[in-house]
C-alpha cells in the first residue's frame, strides 16, 4: 500500500454496504437529480425551487459545501459502495451539544444504501459525539424518506398541522425522533 491509499481494514466510516467520506465540491454532479419539479425534491427540501441550469446547480452545490466545510453545526457526508461508486449522501445538522440534540437527512440511489449510511451517521452522533436525541420531519404522505427513518427505529412524536404550502394547498409535517438508547438497543 502506498502513502496515498487508505487502509480500510479498521476504517470507522464503513459497514457492509457503504463507506462514508466528507463531501467534495465536485460531488455536485451527483446532485442533478431528482429534477427540481419532482415530488421527491419537494419532500426532501419542503420547497419548490426555481429551475437551474447545470452551471447554476454546480455553483449552488459548491457554495453549500464550502459554507459548511468546517462547520460545527453541520456534517456533510457522501456514501460510496465499496467499489467507490457514489450511491448517496446525508448530513447531520442542527447540532446542539448543550441539549444533546441533532437533525439528520439521508438520500441514496437505493433505500438499503440510505439505511446503511444513516446507521454510520447515527453511530457517530450517538456514540462519538455523545448526542442523545435525533429529530427529523416529513411532509404528510411522504413515501420516499419517511419509511427509511421508520426502519431505522424513529418514532412519530407529533404533527405540525398545515406547516408547508405547496401546489395550492397546505401540508402537515410529521415529526419523528430517535434516542441514543433506542438506536443502541438495535445493535
Amino acid at each position: 500500500m502506498n502513502a496515498n491509499e487508505v487502509d480500510y481494514s479498521r476504517y470507522f466510516w464503513q459497514n457492509d454496504l457503504v463507506r462514508a467520506r466528507r463531501v467534495k465540491p465536485d460531488d455536485w454532479k451527483h446532485h442533478q437529480h431528482p429534477s427540481y419539479d419532482s415530488d421527491e425534491r419537494f419532500f426532501s427540501d419542503y420547497e419548490q425551487e426555481l429551475p437551474q441550469d447545470e452551471e447554476s446547480r454546480k455553483e449552488t452545490w459548491e457554495n453549500y459545501v464550502k459554507a459548511h466545510w468546517n462547520s460545527d453545526n453541520r456534517i456533510l457526508l457522501a456514501f460510496e459502495a465499496h467499489d467507490g461508486k457514489y450511491v448517496g449522501g446525508g448530513n447531520i445538522h442542527g447540532i446542539n451539544e448543550r441539549n444533546g440534540t441533532f437533525g439528520m437527512f439521508v438520500s441514496a440511489d437505493e433505500e438499503r444504501y440510505a439505511i446503511a449510511g444513516a446507521k454510520l451517521m447515527l453511530d457517530y452522533a450517538f456514540n462519538e459525539l455523545r448526542l442523545n436525541n435525533c429529530h427529523t420531519g416529513f411532509i404528510e404522505n411522504d413515501t420516499i424518506y419517511q419509511p427509511i427513518f421508520v426502519k431505522l427505529g424513529f418514532k412519530l412524536e407529533g404533527t405540525r398541522r398545515q406547516q408547508v404550502f405547496h401546489k395550492g394547498q397546505y401540508w402537515s409535517e410529521n415529526l419523528y425522533g430517535l434516542l441514543a438508547e433506542e438506536f443502541n438497543a438495535q445493535k
